[in-house]
């Protein structure tokens, strides 16, 4: 027991479940092996929130995110995930705890219910603030779980993540969703074949990502959509 890292209980909130669970099992020799899993992966970011920086003062625009997204952690947790990054206005959930098709169902119902509590949210506020609208890109696959090591002059930071095409391609359909919608691929709908109504965008490149991939759009919450100038 003495060469595995001990971590003080305050500590434990600020440390992804899944990196907890290696950190707490393993020797720290074999802690940074990482593995090739089937994952579901949702970046679930914030429209529009440069705007809303500016709008609101800083205190209010935290108070804002840690509502909204301490909703959604409670619903990423409760179909078997973990959210293991927020990157200021956008969240990245992974979701690993079965095999690939339920690890993808899990991500899809979380997306569902994280616009479903979006609606709700915005139903609540006090009309300090326009509307929240989360854009979603779901993607599965296989990843490597794990730990990334980054050694500098200045020390070393461990970062857990899933790592690998099929997270960039989740970043990517997060980024090109626009107006409060689930984006995802054709690949990824097919394994869903849940009945859920979808359109097809077609073949799109994608940044960083070898040829066109073609974009599906999962029928979201009506009343959370913002309609494009385009419809």
């Amino acid at each position: 027991m003495g060469n595995r890292p001990q971590i003080p209980p305050g500590w434990l909130s600020l440390i992804p479940n899944p990196a907890l669970k290696l950190v707490a099992g393993r020797r720290p020799r074999h802690v940074l092996e990482g593995r090739l899993r089937p994952v579901g992966l949702l970046f679930v970011d914030i429209e529009g929130c440069t705007r809303l920086c500016e709008d609101l003062p800083p205190q209010e625009m935290n108070l804002l995110i840690e509502t909204y997204f301490s909703a959604y952690l409670d619903i990423v947790r409760d179909h078997g995930g973990e959210v293991l990054e927020v990157l200021g206005d956008g969240l990245l959930a992974l979701f690993n705890g079965g095999d690939l098709p339920a690890n993808t169902r899990s991500a899809f119902l979380a997306a569902l219910q994280i616009y479903a509590k979006t609606v709700e949210l915005n139903k609540r506020s006090k009309g300090g603030h326009d509307a929240i609208v989360v854009n979603i890109g779901l993607n599965a696959g296989t990843a490597r779980v794990g730990f990334t090591r980054l050694r500098g002059r200045s020390g070393e930071r461990w970062v857990f993540s899933a790592t690998g095409a099929v997270t960039n391609v989740a970043a990517r359909l997060s980024a090109l969703a626009t107006g409060g919608s689930i984006l995802t691929t054709k690949a990824v709908a097919d394994l869903l074949a849940c009945g859920t109504a979808w359109r097809s965008l077609g073949p799109k490149l994608l940044k960083n990502v070898t040829g066109p991939v073609e974009i599906i759009e999962i029928a979201p919450v009506a009343s959370n959509r913002r309609k494009s100038k385009s419809e």
